[in-house]
């Protein structure tokens, strides 16, 4: 036993003079730079092994490595944070995972193996989407799924094939019900047809080149029918009946012996809406003024003719 000790003894005192450690195969050849060589053809090295949560509640020697078990990659301390050591091509770290990594460079990539392989890109203070249209996911979108959401992205829930759109505040589905009003309506197959309740005043403006029109219209009846009418001023429109519309006067007159002119019951505006009549058969005549008429002369009357005066408006 003491021959044992004596011989541990000799080796740390050969380490010390010579600052030099070899581990494994031909312990007697090390290079002279070498501070300790490790030489094995079926033997590793394995370094610490540590958790996300363990690796970060550490504060180590700048340089120091362990293996993080989390991200299944080897992490050295850089004397602030710890710095993946995998895909580090440029300086851009590559990681997939389920969860996003917490040590990041700038331009860092992070797959989300369990998020349909959506992918994000670290901007120094945030992960953002690089996908962002369409984004997918299974299930509605939310904070999770679709995280930094800003108005227009678009997403697709993969189970159900709803697409959403962000609006700004929160994510709208397009299986909504549509929605109609003020003389539109929604038929059972949701869709937006004319027909409906005004429910406030409403213009359509039309001009020179662009008309409303309505064609196809039947044959009406002026018994049961209204007249639409148009307001000159405010373009309402509005209804009248056909009575209404094309009224008239009748004035009826015992005439004097050759008397030949006559007071209409209205003023006149258009020769054209009176018609004069004696003893019942139809005659001209000419207007003196808007208040006069004089029948032809080859009708004077005599004394006792009915002269009957129609007048329209």
């Amino acid at each position: 036993m003491k021959i044992k000790y004596l011989f541990l003894f000799f080796i740390l005192l050969n380490t010390s003079l010579y600052a030099q450690v070899k581990i494994g195969d031909n312990p007697s050849s090390i290079h002279s730079n070498s501070i300790l060589e490790l030489e094995s053809i079926d033997k590793a090295l394995v370094i610490s092994r540590m958790s996300d949560t363990q690796m970060n509640a550490i504060i180590p020697l700048r340089g120091a490595l362990i293996f993080n078990t989390d991200q299944n990659c080897v992490f050295i301390y850089d004397g602030t944070s710890w710095r993946s050591l995998c895909n580090t091509g440029a300086g851009i770290n590559v990681t997939t995972s389920s969860t996003a990594p917490t040590a990041n460079n700038l331009g860092d990539f992070w797959i989300n193996n369990t998020l349909n392989n959506s992918t994000s890109i670290w901007d120094g203070t945030n992960w953002i989407s690089i996908d962002n249209n369409p984004r997918r996911g299974n299930g509605i979108p939310n904070i999770t799924t679709a995280p930094n959401a800003i108005a227009g992205d678009v997403y697709i829930d993969s189970t159900t094939g709803i697409i959403y759109a962000y609006d700004g505040i929160g994510w709208v589905s397009s299986n909504a019900t549509p929605s109609a009003n003020n003389g539109l309506l929604v038929d059972v197959t949701n869709t937006i047809q004319l027909g409906g309740v005004l429910i406030k005043p409403t213009t359509i403006e039309t001009d020179v080149t662009n008309t409303l029109a309505i064609t196809g219209l039947q044959n009406g009846d002026v018994i049961q029918d209204d007249i639409v009418t148009v307001n000159r001023t405010t373009g309402q429109l509005r209804k009248i009946s056909a009575a209404n519309l094309f009224r008239e006067e009748v004035a009826e007159i015992i005439a004097t012996n050759g008397q030949i002119q006559f007071t209409p019951p209205l003023v006149i505006t258009d020769s054209r809406k009176v018609n004069i009549y004696r003893n019942g058969v139809r005659v001209d005549f000419t207007v003196v003024n808007t208040t006069t008429i004089e029948i032809e002369p080859e009708a004077v009357c005599y004394s006792g003719d009915q002269i009957r005066i129609v007048q329209f408006y």
